[in-house]
């Protein structure tokens, strides 16, 4: 890479990005005709507001993939790939690439062979697995030899970024940093380098690293994270939303390199990719730099998911027996983000459980002290897909899961019956706006906005008539859709019952 972009001694950002995220008087509304936009032939979409009254910038990456995308025997890839894209490309990150190359081809097979005694199980050679464990490790280690550790996010704070992170979801991969705007070449080059040939180096010692202790810490050592898990996959049989976005153990293992490249090129690709870019920078100037280092992303039209998930015919239920805190959680059949309910969904969430003064909050924890939370919001655990409208109770100690159902239960039936008052449907839409208000503050809020809207709706003018769609719903609009909605046949259940000691 040039030597220019490895300078250092910029300050940080911070302080510029605080007063970046005050300035300006305007409303959400005068941005709308301030956006710009360009697609590279390759169909990478860029999405650029300019703000100049300070020298920095915030952009949001969007891939178009998540763990929704996966099938079996690949569960967690997603998040795995997310882990690679900070690992380097040819030029940054190593330092004999060639070498290294030699050298990750020999780990691979020792991979490959380890792989496939391991899966004899019970008819494995116990001292040919720990001939071959040992191979693969001394291969490990002879590949990291070449490796730079963390150069790509070292460049990025040495040239004065700050906020260097990533995120999976069940929908999509979000990469995103702050950077001052006279490093808007290097932005370029480093982002469009990774989004089109990463290096996957360290695969291995990632996925069986920080990858696999994120399983352990998160869902097989977390009684919630497990009981959410098992619920998941009991709420949704058919589409991606069955499995979590951490996929699988035996997965995580057993996946390959060769199945984290063949997953990049299907799905990091031109017309998967979103960027959005708000601050201190010119539309030219990202054009130029967007055509000169973003161009290499292949084209690629990676197919539609074609499985929708199908009526729930009866209620499904499961209880996990342990000896943690007990709690509540049942999940209901919605639409996408996309349906023309969605915004009544939000309503009905927002004066069923959100905040101090929903329903749930009002009855369970303030008037009858039986649970220390409850909520309830749409989109569990996704919004690309046929997706849930979850309700959660935690009871205070000496309740039950089984208290929680009951309570809820009780205020979902009354919601059903009796609708919403004109009060209650005012002060949602109130919040509403000043929530939707509150997530464009700064360049990277506003980023985020952008980039979310144009993946998820093909569009990010659909940003600026967000709170038109939530001014519109009725209070005949709840009745109906809350009927629809809250029936035991569309209801996934999932409880801990508390099992003591003994």
């Amino acid at each position: 890479m040039p030597d220019r972009f490895r300078r250092t001694g910029l300050p940080l950002v911070g302080l510029l990005l605080l007063v970046a995220a005050t300035a300006g008087a305007q409303t959400y509304l005068d941005l709308e005709g301030k956006v710009q936009e360009f697609t590279l032939d390759n169909g990478v979409k860029f999405i650029v507001l300019e703000d100049h009254d300070v020298p920095v910038f915030s952009f949001r990456t969007f891939v178009n993939v998540g763990s929704a995308d996966e099938v079996r025997g690949i569960t967690g890839l997603s998040h795995i790939l997310e882990h690679m894209a900070f690992k380097g490309t040819a030029e940054i990150g190593t330092t004999d690439h060639k070498a290294e190359l030699k050298a990750m081809a020999a780990e691979d097979a020792a991979f490959a062979a380890l792989k496939a005694e391991r899966i004899k199980g019970t008819d494995a050679d116990p001292a040919r697995l720990a001939e071959l464990e040992a191979a693969f490790t001394a291969a490990k280690d002879a590949a990291r030899a070449f490796v730079v550790t963390n150069e790509f996010g070292q460049i990025i704070e040495n040239n004065g970024g700050q906020g260097l992170n990533a995120s999976t979801s069940t929908d999509v991969t979000m990469y995103l940093y702050n950077f001052p705007s006279n490093r808007l070449e290097l932005w370029a080059y480093l982002e469009g380098s990774r989004m089109s040939r990463p290096v996957l180096r360290e695969f291995y010692t990632e996925k069986d690293g920080p990858v696999t202790e994120e399983r352990r810490m998160r869902t097989d050592n977390n009684p919630i994270g497990r009981l959410i898990e098992q619920f998941q996959n009991l709420m949704f049989m058919a589409n991606g939303y069955h499995h979590s976005t951490i996929g699988y153990m035996s997965d995580i293992e057993n996946v390959s390199r060769a199945d984290c490249q063949a997953y990049f090129e299907k799905n990091y690709v031109g017309s998967n990719i979103v960027v959005a870019l708000v601050g201190d920078v010119k539309l030219a100037d990202v054009r130029k730099y967007a055509q000169k280092y973003f161009s290499a992303i292949p084209a690629g039209h990676p197919e539609a998911v074609e499985t929708f998930e199908p009526e729930q015919l009866g209620e499904k239920r499961f209880v996990m027996k342990d000896e943690s805190q007990p709690i509540y959680a049942a999940g209901y059949q919605i639409q996408n983000i996309r349906h023309p309910d969605w915004p009544v969904y939000e309503v009905v969430a927002g004066v069923l459980g959100q905040g101090r003064t929903s329903r749930l909050y009002t009855k369970l924890v303030k008037q009858d002290n039986i649970a220390v939370q409850a909520m309830a919001f749409p989109g569990f655990p996704g919004q690309k897909l046929e997706t849930g409208l979850l309700v959660v109770g935690i009871p205070v100690k000496d309740r039950t899961a089984a208290d929680m159902e009951a309570a809820i239960n009780g205020e979902i039936d009354r919601l059903v019956a009796e609708g919403i008052t004109e009060q209650e449907l005012a002060a949602v839409k109130q919040r509403t706006r000043a929530e939707f208000i509150r997530g464009l503050q700064g360049n990277g809020g506003m980023a985020e906005q952008l980039a979310y809207y144009q993946t998820y709706f093909g569009d990010w003018r659909r940003l600026f008539d967000a709170v038109e769609r939530i001014e519109a719903v009725t209070l005949e609009d709840v009745k109906r859709v809350a009927g629809g909605v809250f029936r035991e046949s569309n209801r996934t259940v999932a409880v801990i019952e508390t099992e003591k000691d003994s």
